[in-house]
């Protein structure tokens, strides 16, 4: 259990760089406003839902990686759910067949906004295309890992 008190460790230190360098680029984007191209309203309050989000989101999970650091009975309740072999062949099957949607509907997405607007069919197409190159890089390293 003590190497996986490091792994925690190691989880909490990664979230905790996260939260302060992503707080440190909202902080400078937001002071540097005002030499940004002027935005609509409901952008810039998406930019603060998602910072806020994700700010709560990794709190909450250093929250949560410290509790099962000092507790004993958490630590091994959480190691359990990390290692169950049928969550992750569960995650694995939902992941493979959310993938396939993703790649089938940007397809879908880019050809049929081709016929509207060429700035959304490339930014359609860059994503799949984003998607597509991420896919293959992952496959390649886990195959050569595996």
């Amino acid at each position: 259990m003590e190497k996986y008190k490091m792994k925690l460790r190691n989880r909490t230190n990664n979230l905790s760089l996260l939260a302060i360098g992503s707080a440190m680029i909202y902080l400078a984007l937001l002071l540097t406003r005002n030499l940004l191209p002027d935005l609509p309203s409901f952008i810039k309050g998406f930019h603060t839902g998602v910072f806020v989000g994700l700010e709560l989101f990794v709190i909450l999970y250093i929250g949560k990686y410290m509790k099962a650091r000092k507790d004993e009975a958490a630590l091994k309740r959480l190691y359990i759910k990390e290692t169950d072999e049928r969550s992750g062949q569960i995650f694995q099957n939902a992941a493979t067949l959310g993938l396939a949607v993703i790649l089938v509907g940007l397809a879908l997405a880019a050809v049929v906004a081709g016929f509207f607007d060429s700035v959304v069919f490339f930014s359609l197409l860059g994503a799949l295309f984003f998607v597509i190159i991420v896919f293959f890089a992952l496959l390649a390293y886990y195959s050569r890992k595996l």
